[in-house]
């Protein structure tokens, strides 16, 4: 694998990328500096209160850099193939993941993460915190990620535009971008995307720098919009993405500990998706809604044909592993008035034909699939202009066609929840929801299918996810004041797990018990003219109501998330043209763990950003960054924790990076 020479032609990108900004602005002409955000990343959460968050500045590499402050959410991992999203304690594989319709839904490797995402081009992620309407599947929540299009970059009377980004960090690891959009007709759009990531192996909090982490990652995108009149928009998109690099056996743990187990040994990785969507979007008042249809194809290939070090003589060749997501999905939403009742309907249907396949040495090893289809129904009943009411019911039938053997799971669910508007300024809401979700796929890269057991009384997990709160916003003058509040509690009967059975050497997938997490998040806002702060908390608790102790993750830790506080404050000068933010977030030690094991520890990182964006050159924008202020040597509580055997596994986080991108759009 040619790593090093991929790493130079990315070097070379980011040194003609900058140069370009350069000259680009000093032929700029002089207008009057702008507020409006052309390039960025809008989060927003049902956990938090109404405010869409711009994430440009984080000059964001990885998931974490996006999510971690939102409450109830965090992202694990640290290394390019290993970010984790972990809604209120719950894993990927409970959650539903969508980037632009196409389900990201993955088991692929329990030392590597599941998804593949670049964050540069997200133009944003609605973070649906706990599973609240039949709309959504999975046990505890989902994310809905947009990339962005040439409709969303053109601005004034513009029929094309280019951007050039170029950026680097202090604690190894360099960036770079070109962007090319614009009107190919009147009704016609279209948008090429290239973005580079060449990474180095960085060093945590102490100063030691970790191992097997030096790698390249890009990404290409390309869309092709037409709108044939206001109401309707099709649109076609291929979005390729790579890494690869000789990375550590075990991404999921520290360079210290892949170095005790497997000493220098480096494997050529490659860890690659390609998502390809056909979209049809309706936009007319009373009835709006879109369909996808898509293939969403994720494969890791790793060669494990040199190996010295312990290994499965299975294995001991080039291997890869394949998730294969076919799928078609539509929801529609239309106001309907029934006699004196204004109605909002919500109805749609979701198609996943997912198929898992691996080889080992060029040889087929094993060929499974899971296919999910579902149906829903949604109504939001206006009893009053103030008092609203929501029902829902779907029905979802999962199909698993394993080496274990077939096995068809069905349920109906429903979901019912009501909003008070009791004063202009506060909202009181609650709503129950019941879950239903099949037995996974076993991982797919992993040489297990032929021996493991699906246990014959399995049952599909089910369970209720209740919740309730209260939101207030109140504008006096120029000043803000918003807040959120949600107490929660969520049962899982039946749950599912994997266990390794060394008397067979094979896994045993079966049904654990009963599973019950509870706890609360709350987020305030407070605005004033340019200057914008937001607090928010999480709190969480879960326990295995079976067994006793807490819920455990894969690697046997607990799931459970210690007590979260972050803190983000931003303001923006017009007389320096600059804005200018900070944000903190500490975390509370975990003491709810197995017995005898030691606490997760607690940690608190602080970030500083500013952006400059001259009055005198309106279209360059430079930002510069400090991550992890104060060089804390942290862990994720979403990332690998305590020992794997007899060594210290945990996945320090980087230590203090300083960051300089410049991006000039013309």
């Amino acid at each position: 694998m040619e790593t090093n020479n991929f790493a130079l032609k990315k070097k070379a990108l980011l040194s003609m990328a900058i140069a370009a900004v350069c000259n680009s602005a000093a032929h700029a002409e002089s207008t009057e500096f702008e507020e409006v955000v052309v390039w960025g990343t809008k989060v927003s959460s049902s956990s938090e209160s109404v405010y869409a968050e711009d994430m440009a500045l984080k000059q964001a590499d990885h998931m974490s850099d996006l999510l971690r402050d939102i409450p109830g959410v965090d992202v694990g991992g640290t290394h390019s193939v290993n970010q984790r999203i972990n809604i209120r304690g719950m894993g990927e594989t409970k959650l539903d993941i969508r980037l632009d319709g196409a389900s990201q839904h993955a088991n692929m490797f329990h030392h590597i993460g599941n998804l593949t995402l670049n964050p540069d081009i997200i133009k944003s992620a609605d973070i649906q915190v706990g599973n609240n309407s039949v709309a959504q599947s999975g046990l505890g929540g989902g994310v809905y990620f947009e990339t962005k299009d040439a409709m969303d970059l053109l601005r004034y009377d513009e029929d094309f535009g280019v951007r050039i980004y170029g950026g680097a960090a202090s604690n190894k690891s360099e960036q770079a971008s070109i962007t090319l959009y614009g009107m190919l007709s009147d009704k016609v759009d279209a948008l090429v995307y290239g973005h580079g990531v060449s990474r180095g192996n960085f060093e945590d909090g102490n100063g030691v720098e970790t191992f097997g982490a030096e790698g390249d990652v890009y990404n290409v995108l390309a869309k092709v919009g037409f709108e044939p009149n206001d109401l309707h928009r099709f649109e076609i998109s291929a979005d390729m993405y790579r890494d690869e690099g000789d990375y550590s056996p075990r991404p999921d743990m520290s360079g210290s500990a892949n170095e005790t187990i497997s000493q220098d040994l480096l494997l050529p990785t490659e860890y690659d998706r390609n998502t390809f969507v056909l979209s049809y979007e309706l936009t007319g008042e009373a009835h709006k809604g879109k369909v996808s249809v898509y293939s969403s194809q994720t494969e890791v290939t790793r060669d494990e044909s040199k190996i010295t070090v312990r290994w499965p003589t299975d294995r001991l060749s080039e291997n890869s592993a394949t998730n294969r997501n076919l799928g078609a999905n539509a929801k529609f939403e239309s106001d309907l008035a029934l006699g004196s009742f204004d109605n909002t309907l919500l109805y749609g249907v979701d198609y996943i034909d997912q198929n898992s396949t691996s080889e080992y040495g060029g040889n087929k090893f094993m060929d499974e699939t899971a296919i999910s289809r579902a149906i829903f129904l949604e109504d939001t009943l206006y009893i009053t202009p103030s008092i609203l009411v929501t029902a829902g019911v779907r029905f979802e039938d999962y199909e698993r066609k394993a080496t274990t053997g077939n096995k068809t799971f069905d349920d109906i669910t429903w979901s019912l929840g009501s909003e008070w508007e009791a004063t202009d300024n506060v909202t009181l809401f609650a709503n129950t929801r019941s879950l239903f979700k099949g037995p996974e796929l076993l991982e797919t890269f992993i040489a297990y299918q032929d021996v493991a057991v699906l246990a014959d009384d399995i049952k599909a997990e089910t369970g209720q996810n209740t919740q309730g709160g209260v939101r207030f916003d109140k504008q006096v003058g120029d000043h803000y004041i918003g807040a959120n509040l949600t107490i929660f509690k969520t049962t899982i009967e039946d749950y599912i797990t994997e266990e390794y059975q060394r008397a067979t050497q094979g896994y045993l997938i079966y049904n654990l018990g009963d599973m019950e997490t509870k706890g609360a998040e709350v987020s305030a806002t407070y605005g004033y003219k340019l200057f914008h702060s937001k607090l928010s908390y999480s709190q969480l608790e879960n326990k295995d109501k079976t067994n006793g102790g807490p819920i455990l993750d894969g690697n046997g830790r607990s799931a459970d998330m210690g007590d979260s506080f972050a803190l983000t404050l931003d303001y923006q000068s017009d007389s320096l043209d600059t804005q200018f933010g900070w944000t903190s977030i500490l975390v509370l030690d975990e003491d709810n763990v197995v017995e005898g094991t030691p606490e997760k520890e607690g940690y608190d990182v602080h970030n500083l950003y500013a952006q400059w964006r001259p009055s005198s050159v309106e279209d360059l924008a430079v930002t510069f960054g400090i991550d992890n202020v104060f060089d804390e040597l942290y862990i994720s509580h979403a990332s690998r924790t305590g020992y794997s055997r007899t060594t210290l596994a945990e996945d320090y986080e980087p230590g203090r990076n300083y960051k300089l991108s410049l991006a000039y759009q013309f």
